[in-house]
Parts: structure tokens; sequence; C-alpha cells
């Protein structure tokens, strides 16, 4: 259908410009901090405050994403992100961008930014059929994974071949170009539930409208298998891999600086092979298997990390080594996302869908954290080798548990 072939054209368009603009913007501004203070905690910082606010913000923009129509909720975040910028280009010709400005810019730039991605993974069933919808994530995981690669390099040369203030008016025309193009999507091309329809009138008020989501997302056995996937998957890769590899590839194995770099740049390359492939992969294996299996191959290479120390290879080797594990991870989880996200789309109602994305991407956030920590603590006190091991395990014995589960409940319906 030519509609639904706009709609996906001009989503794309959109969440690209808007993403990678906020993408760019972070990074570029974080260079302009460490330029400015000299200080890498300002720099730090100002990295952390991008993020914070969809920890906090997510619940109630899931919340607000089921209350209002999703035109307006995506167009109207793109135009505040425009209105900010422009605003902030304004104030930067007339005073110096100090700390306190940056940093309050950011904040509002992840409350506006975080709004529009619920706002849009909310969107995406309405927006095409349920046959184009793995390909719509798909294009949105892409959108993603090329944000994560292009924001650092762009940013980079954006701060050092531009005035900031140049790139920040820049962005709020983005923003605005952003938001025209999808103002012409058709929200309700695939809107056809009477239920969803009457879900605004309908709703309550905030307190009961969180309430419903919860009570939906507790209570729902299918979808809590989800969510403690990707726990699952957001504590392996703290735990095992994001601290203990960092650890052995530069502190044990002395490898270079610019190895690292390497290294770390194939996993937003395995990001992108995945979600070009995945598509096809799923059109072939069920998504819940997929989904199950590539949360314990993930395992598998995430046990693996430590395997160099005791096989005593060349710098070289090292390199090619853990060039490959990245790459594999992250073909592999792009084979988690696009799957799970496509399964909670088709699964959860629309009119509950905002608030129980929010919720999940909210408690996953903090896994994360918890991970890393619990990582960091046992560093000093266990091998290094076995830390990934030990959290690899974990995910493993869980993945063969629901994998057996899986089996029963299809020998049952037999």
């Amino acid at each position: 259908m030519k509609k639904e072939i706009r709609n996906i054209n001009l989503f794309t368009s959109g969440k690209a410009v808007s993403i990678l603009g906020s993408s760019i913007y972070s990074f570029a501004i974080s260079l302009y901090v460490l330029k400015i203070t000299g200080s890498a905690l300002n720099f730090a910082t100002t990295l952390m405050l991008s993020v914070v606010p969809m920890v906090i913000i997510s619940p109630v923009a899931g919340v607000i994403a089921d209350k209002v129509p999703k035109k307006w909720l995506v167009v109207g975040m793109d135009l505040a992100n425009g209105l900010l910028f422009s605003l902030l280009y304004l104030y930067s010709i007339k005073a110096t961008l100090d700390l306190p400005i940056i940093y309050f810019s950011t904040v509002l730039l992840g409350v506006f930014t975080t709004f529009f991605g619920i706002g849009m993974e909310a969107a995406k069933p309405s927006l095409v059929t349920s046959e184009k919808l793995i390909k719509l994530n798909s294009l949105s995981k892409l959108i993603d994974s090329s944000a994560a690669i292009l924001g650092p390099i762009i940013g980079g040369i954006v701060f050092a071949l531009i005035d900031i203030r140049l790139f920040i008016l820049f962005n709020a025309f983005s923003f605005v170009f952003s938001a025209f193009t999808e103002w012409f999507i058709d929200y309700q091309f695939n809107f056809d539930d009477v239920e969803d329809q009457n879900s605004i009138e309908s709703s309550t008020g905030f307190t009961s409208d969180l309430k419903e989501g919860w009570q939906f997302f507790s209570r729902n056995k299918s979808i809590l298998e989800l969510f403690f996937i990707f726990v699952s998957l957001n504590f392996l890769l703290g735990f095992s891999v994001n601290v203990p590899a960092p650890y052995i590839i530069n502190q044990l194995l002395k490898m270079p600086s610019s190895s690292f770099g390497i290294i770390n740049g194939m996993f937003p390359v395995g990001l992108i092979l995945g979600t070009l492939t995945v598509e096809m992969v799923m059109k072939k294996v069920e998504f819940r298997k997929l989904l199950i299996s590539m949360n314990a191959f993930i395992a598998v290479l995430a046990a693996l990390i430590g395997l160099p120390i005791l096989l005593n290879m060349s710098q070289f080797n090292n390199l090619l080594y853990y060039s490959i594990i990245n790459i594999l991870m992250g073909i592999a989880i792009a084979y988690v996302d696009v799957p799970i996200m496509t399964i909670l789309q088709t699964e959860v109602p629309k009119k509950l869908l905002g608030r129980v994305l929010s919720l999940i991407m909210s408690l996953v956030k903090v896994v994360l954290p918890v991970a890393l920590i619990t990582s960091g603590f046992l560093l000093g006190r266990v091998s290094v080798v076995f830390i990934p091991i030990i959290g690899a395990s974990i995910a493993f014995l869980y993945s063969v548990f629901l994998l057996n589960q899986m089996s029963k409940r299809r020998k049952a319906l037999a």
C-alpha cells in the first residue's frame, strides 16, 4: 500500500534526523564542556544528564503516550526540541554558554527525547500492518545503531570544525524539519480496534493509568517472561562484558588504545548487520525461540571474554578475537531487540502500550548500574577470568530453562 510505504519513509526520515541530532549534540556539547572546564568529571556529568531523564521520566511519558494522540506527542516533542535549540542559540549570541545553561538544556533535551521515543514506539503498531511491523522495528533499530556510531564521529568533527553556536542553530532547523515530516504520517493507518479508539476518552487519572499499566505488566506471564529475558541480557552485559572486558584488554593484555577503539567500534557494526538481516531470520524462526536462543548465544560469547589471558595470543590475534566477539554480540543483540519489541507491540493492547514499554525500559535500565557495581566490586576479589563466566552461566541456564518450558508447552498443546 502506498500509504503504508509513505508511513515507513516518513517515520525513518523523521526519527533519523531527530535521534541523530540528539546524539551528535550530546557528544559535541560534552566535548565543549571538557574544553571550557578541563574537567573530566564535568564531561562525564554532561553525558550522564543526557541519559538519566530516560530512567526517571519514562513512566510519566508512557502514561501520557497512552492518553494523548501519538501525533501530538511525536510532533510536539520535536517542535519543543526545535524551540529549545532556537532559544539556546539566541542565548549563545548574547552570552557565553556556561555549565548551568548547558546542564539545563541537556536535561530538557533528554526529557523531550524520552517522550518522543516512547511516543514513537507506542505508535508503531498503528503505522503499519502486522506484516510490516518487523521491518519497521528493524529500520528503527538500524537508526539507533547508526546514531550510536555516527553521533560521536560527527560530534567530534562538528566540535573541531564548526562553531558550536552554528551547530545549535542547525539542530534547531533539523528538529523542525523532523516535526514537519512526522506531521504527515497517518497515525491511525492500522488503528481499527474500537477499544483503542476510545482509550483516550476512557482514561482516568495519572495514578490510575500508571496502575493499570503496572497490573497488566505484572500479571501477564508472557510479558514478564520477555521482561526477565531483557533483565538477564542487560545484567549479563553489565556484569560480564562492560567491566571485565576493558580491564582485560587494557590492563592485563596491554593492548594499545587504538586497538581498544577498533574493538569497541565492531559492536555497533554488528548491530547494523543484525538489523539488516533480522527480518529474514524472523521469517524462518519463531520469535520467542529466536530471542531466547540469542540470549544463550550472547552468554556463551560473554563467557569467552577472558580466554585470551589463558591462550597467551599475539596482539594481532587478540584484536581479531575481540573484534569477532563484538561483531557477533552486536548481531545477536539485534536478534533479541527486534523480536522482543515486535512481540510486545503485538501482544500488548495499543491503549496500554506506552505505559508497559516505559515501565519495562525504566526497570531494565536500573539493572545495568547494579550489574556494573557488582562486577566492579568482585574485580579485585575474584580472578577476572571467572567474572564473565559467572554472569554468563546465570544467563545461559535461564535461557535453557525458558527453552525447556517452551518445549513443554508445545508438547502439552500437541
